[in-house]
């Protein structure tokens, strides 16, 4: 309790007759305090005629009930908090804003349903999923063209290759007197 200090309360009516008497109960924390405590009671239980009163003190602490006003900073918290979530709110607007300007056929003066937020991320969902699939064929596609230049470039030695035995049997043929016939022109591989 430390240096607390108590009062005893008591109506001016009632001090003024000099007739209120009240005794201290002998509680070491009381004592110890040397201090005062307040009675709070009507006017009438005070001033009974005859008899001393003991006086309990309260042995719970009081909590204030918040019925009254807002703490300047609780509003100010509360601001803080409605400017935060308000910045939130714009921030994800903006950005669905700028999906329905991206994705085809939703513009914000199209239709209704795509001016929703729900429609355009709808659209925004349908959208992402038709460009994975496409990506996926386009991949594949890519494959297949990676595959056809290596088959390409196979026959492209072997070509050379043929052409080189080629010449070295005309070679043998013109050594050995027969004469070979005419080479034909192929037109080149890309």
């Amino acid at each position: 309790m430390g240096a607390e200090t108590r009062f005893a309360y008591f109506p001016a009516t009632a001090v003024s007759d000099g007739a209120v008497s009240v005794q201290t109960i002998a509680e070491p924390t009381f004592t110890q305090a040397g201090g005062q405590f307040y009675v709070m009671m009507t006017a009438p239980d005070v001033l009974q005629t005859g008899s001393q009163q003991t006086i309990a003190p309260r042995t719970e602490t009081c909590t204030a009930k918040m019925d009254g006003p807002r703490i300047p900073r609780d509003e100010k918290r509360r601001a803080q908090h409605n400017e935060v979530e308000r910045r939130r709110r714009d921030k994800i607007n903006n950005w669905i804003v700028t999906l329905s300007k991206i994705i085809p056929d939703c513009s914000m003066e199209s239709t209704k349903t795509a001016a929703s937020k729900g429609g355009i991320l709808s659209k925004a969902c349908d959208y992402i999923h038709e460009l994975r699939q496409t990506n996926q064929r386009l991949q594949g596609a890519l494959k297949d063209l990676e595959s056809f230049q290596v088959d390409n470039d196979i026959c492209r030695q072997e070509i050379e290759a043929l052409k080189s035995e080629n010449a070295l049997l005309r070679g043998q043929l013109q050594h050995g007197g027969i004469e070979a016939v005419a080479e034909t022109t192929t037109t080149p591989l890309p």
